[in-house]
């Protein structure tokens, strides 16, 4: 039966029970139309070609009914939208007018149409109400409709947030946390109303404020720490034998500077003198909130001013006869005075209300005054006057201090009696200016003085302190907490006072940069990138004496005539790791182009550029990684998997599986500079030339990376690296600007350890990983690219069918850096001092127009007007 007839008897029936006839009913037609489901209703959104639909469910459960809502909802699911407002938001169906705020939901629902465009009011983008606020690398937003909403209304509430926003700012507290405006350097108030930040680019700032006095404490254990090393033995024969010269030639005064950079340990190696039997007379004058160890000398001032008086004389005179009348030893009187209690307050009381110049003057030209009092040694009392560039910015007739106290000295000719200053100030040590420049006094009178000690403490002095050392537990993993023991002695120092690595690094981020979080800060970028890629800075430049003074730099050599200084970075791991901090907390980009400055001005030398770009690409390379690893707890002292360090270079891991080095790990945060050792006079100071197991184990463990000597052949630069049960080298050439590029021979040099070691390394299966680098620029333009070479042995016994393989990077942008660090990097390659650069010709602010005058200078080289050239001149 079909439908029809099943419909017709099932009509025919209910028709027959209401009695109608069956005659009378005839079906004319039955449309079978397919029926239909309602489809779902949804709303479809378009921004930058991101589509994203709203159902109808969603919306309703959502409460959303209106466009305004909408567009909430919309800019919290697009991301590239979150720093738009909605007001400046709009909708439209394609190509029509904008919809009106107040339009319902549901009359979108019922457009033919329901595809919206999303517009945005870029030209009223600026005025969006947020603030951007940054930390190290990472960065938030704070829009004013959030602030509102979580109650943030002054500077004091959004400090809170950030503190709970930012996950690496969890060890600190909340009043560490400082705002300041990025570029300048007041903070703001915590009281300031937020409503007038908006539109601001803040920076945070951590403030070490720890309660003073604990700090202070903590510093005193550290100047207790048992002294360790020889210097002490060798600083007191230095100061006999120039007593002993200054005994038999009037011309010298009795005094003797310390020059070093600061926490290097002057104050602790005269304070030693102790143990010798020698009283050290302190003198020491400090700011008031300073926390420097040993305290400020009660009545520092009027201490001093006897030099602006002329009664110093009288003064020491004082000072020892009341040591003596107190019979106190050596050692006592020290602890005395670096207590500061009422004990020293009473001596110096005693010593100032003491003063007579009457009978100091006979005193003074008594040579025997200090020996018939204290009989027993060499020298007996030695005045001690630490932070002495306070001589030189206290001044008294147009003289400072300074000349006149040396002035007051000269004329004391006691037995047993020596001056020492203290200071990072080079001028305290009067080699800066140099002897041309002396004061009319100094050439017009017969008159030597001593020049400056540097010699105040070793490297890595305090290693013996470190736990957990031998064989076994060397080879077991790197241990990051070793390293607070190597370079200067102020941070083991400060570990056995208490203090955590993470505030170690901070303080040592923090001194380097003499606490300056400018970005253009010339000096403190110079110091950073110094410490890290081991520049040679010149010794003739004005610039040395303030990285000694207030950058840590370490002095190591001042010429005779006192024109030149002589300073470095040692490898000292924690600086380092403060410095590569510093420089990431100011960008790249910045240090980049100071060091483009510097090149253009002659300040440092670099040697080959090539070199020089391999160890900023490979330093950010590490920084990178690490950052992305450790996150904001990265100190830069971890080691990394060397599979990722190397990663960026295609068919690496080919190489490490081939190794069998997948377990490598790899670290470094500063370069350490072989010399030239095939110079005669280095070779005669034993310098090292090759690398043996021993210093790449060292350098490993210190975090450092070796840049082989200038002319070395072959190899440039010695990354080292540990697997689960040996040590091994990254071995990377450099195409430098007069080579020729790659050639397959440079295969067998790279895969081969004899290349740098010595014959002691050579003759095991040492793991080898060579890199050749060429970032010049040819004439034509290249793609970056980073490749595996392989070269095949000659087939012997020992080597059937080996190949030698390497990797092969081309261009700087192979290691994929933005484009702004790779500009600076192609300006890094070329950069020479540029005769026509404004620098040369300026006075004061206004630019002298010498251009050219100076280009007159230098024919071939620039173009010539018209009838200038030797062939317009000479008819040629």
């Amino acid at each position: 039966m079909t439908p029809s007839d099943m419909l017709e008897v099932y009509i025919q029936d209910e028709l027959n029970s209401l009695n109608f006839m069956p005659n009378k009913i005839h079906i004319i037609a039955i449309d079978y139309t397919t029926p239909t489901i309602a489809p779902e209703k949804k709303i479809w959104v378009c921004y930058d070609r991101c589509p994203i639909a709203f159902s109808k469910e969603e919306l309703e459960s959502k409460g959303i009914c209106d466009i305004d809502n909408l567009k909430r909802e919309i800019r919290d699911r697009l991301s590239s939208l979150c720093n738009y407002t909605i007001d400046m938001l709009s909708l439209r169906k394609k190509n029509e007018e904008i919809l009106a705020p107040t339009i319902s939901i549901d009359n979108l629902y019922s457009m033919e149409c329901m595809e919206l465009d999303v517009i945005v009011d870029k030209e009223n983008s600026k005025k969006v109400k947020k603030i951007w606020v940054y930390y190290e690398e990472f960065s938030l937003t704070f829009r004013k409709e959030d602030c509102d909403s979580k109650g943030i209304y002054d500077v004091d509430d959004l400090r809170r947030e950030i503190k709970d926003s930012f996950n690496t700012l969890g060890d600190y507290s909340y009043e560490m946390v400082f705002l300041r405006n990025r570029n300048e350097t007041e903070f703001l108030d915590p009281a300031i109303s937020i409503d007038v930040l908006y539109g601001m680019k803040l920076e945070v700032i951590i403030v070490n404020n720890k309660n003073d006095n604990i700090e202070s404490k903590r510093i005193e254990k550290a100047f207790q720490t048992k002294y360790q090393g020889t210097v002490l033995e060798k600083f007191y024969i230095r100061l006999n034998f120039f007593h002993e010269i200054w005994l038999s030639d009037s011309r010298y005064v009795p005094y003797l500077a310390i020059i070093q950079s600061s926490g290097s340990g002057k104050t602790r190696l005269v304070a030693e003198l102790r143990t010798k039997g020698i009283y050290v007379l302190y003198i020491c004058k400090r700011s008031e909130d300073s926390t420097g160890y040993p305290k400020s000398t009660p009545f520092a001032q009027k201490v001093l001013d006897t030099i602006r008086d002329d009664e110093f004389g009288a003064l020491l005179c004082g000072a020892i006869e009341e040591i003596k009348n107190k019979g106190w030893s050596a050692e006592e009187f020290w602890d005395i005075q670096v207590k500061g209690d009422h004990k020293c307050e009473e001596f110096w009381n005693v010593v100032l209300g003491s003063l007579d110049l009457e009978s100091s003057q006979s005193k003074c030209n008594n040579e025997e005054f200090v020996k018939d009092l204290f009989p027993q040694i060499g020298i007996s009392v030695v005045c001690c006057i630490d932070e002495a560039h306070e001589l030189i910015t206290q001044r008294n007739s147009g003289e400072t201090y300074f000349v006149k106290w040396r002035r007051q000295i000269k004329k004391i000719s006691w037995k047993g009696f020596f001056n020492v200053v203290l200071s990072t100030n080079g001028k305290i040590g009067n080699f800066l200016p140099p002897t041309i420049k002396d004061t009319v006094s100094a050439r017009t009178t017969n008159f030597q003085i001593f020049p400056a000690y540097l010699d105040v403490s070793t490297t890595d002095v305090l290693a013996l302190l470190v736990e957990n050392v031998g064989k076994e537990n060397f080879d077991k993993d790197y241990d990051l907490k070793r390293a607070v023991y190597l370079g200067t002695p102020l941070w083991g120092s400060l570990a056995q006072a208490g203090e955590s690595l993470k505030d170690l690094i901070l303080l040592a981020s923090e001194k380097i940069r003499n606490f300056s979080k400018k970005k253009d800060d010339y000096i403190a970028n110079l110091a950073c990138i110094s410490c890290t890629l081991a520049l040679e800075v010149s010794p003739r430049i004005a610039e040395v004496d303030n990285l000694i003074a207030s950058h840590m730099a370490t002095a190591i050599g001042i010429s005779p005539d006192r024109t030149s200084i002589l300073c470095t970075y040692p490898s000292d791991v924690i600086l380092a790791s403060g410095a590569l901090k510093g420089i990431i907390n100011v960008g790249w980009e910045n240090c980049l182009d100071t060091l483009v400055e510097l090149l253009s001005r002659g300040v440092v030398e670099v040697g080959e550029r090539g070199e020089l770009v391999n160890h900023i690409l490979f330093l950010m390379r590490y920084a990178v990684v690490a950052r992305e690893i450790f996150l904001g707890s990265a100190t830069y002292l971890e080691k990394i998997p060397l599979k990722l360090f190397i990663e960026k270079i295609d068919g690496h891991s080919m190489l490490l599986d081939e190794l069998k080095i997948n377990d490598a790990k790899v670290g470094f945060n500063h370069w350490i500079s072989l010399l030239a050792t095939n110079m005669d006079y280095v070779n005669e100071s034993e310098g090292n030339k090759f690398l043996t197991e021993d210093l790449v184990k060292e350098a490993y463990h210190r975090h450092a990376a070796i840049r082989m000597p200038f002319g070395f052949k072959d190899i440039d630069h010695v990354i080292p690296f540990k697997y689960s049960s040996d040590y091994g080298v990254i071995l990377i050439q450099n195409n430098n600007a007069k080579q020729s590029t790659y050639k397959s021979v440079d295969n067998f040099a790279l895969t081969n350890p004899a290349s740098v070691a010595s014959v002691g390394i050579r003759q095991k299966d040492y793991k080898v990983l060579g890199i050749y680098a060429d970032f010049h620029q040819g004439e034509l333009p290249y793609k970056a690219t980073s490749e595996i070479k392989s070269i095949d042995y000659i087939s012997t016994r020992s080597r059937p069918g080996e190949k030698a393989n390497i990797m092969y990077i081309r261009g700087v942008e192979a290691f994929e850096f933005d484009n702004e660090i790779n500009k600076r990097l192609f300006k890094v390659l070329y950069t020479r001092p540029w005769p026509l650069d404004r620098y040369w010709s300026t006075f004061g602010e206004n630019e002298l127009v010498r251009k050219d005058e100076i280009k007159s200078f230098l024919p071939i080289i620039f173009k010539q007007n018209k009838g200038e050239s030797l062939i317009y001149k000479w008819k040629m």
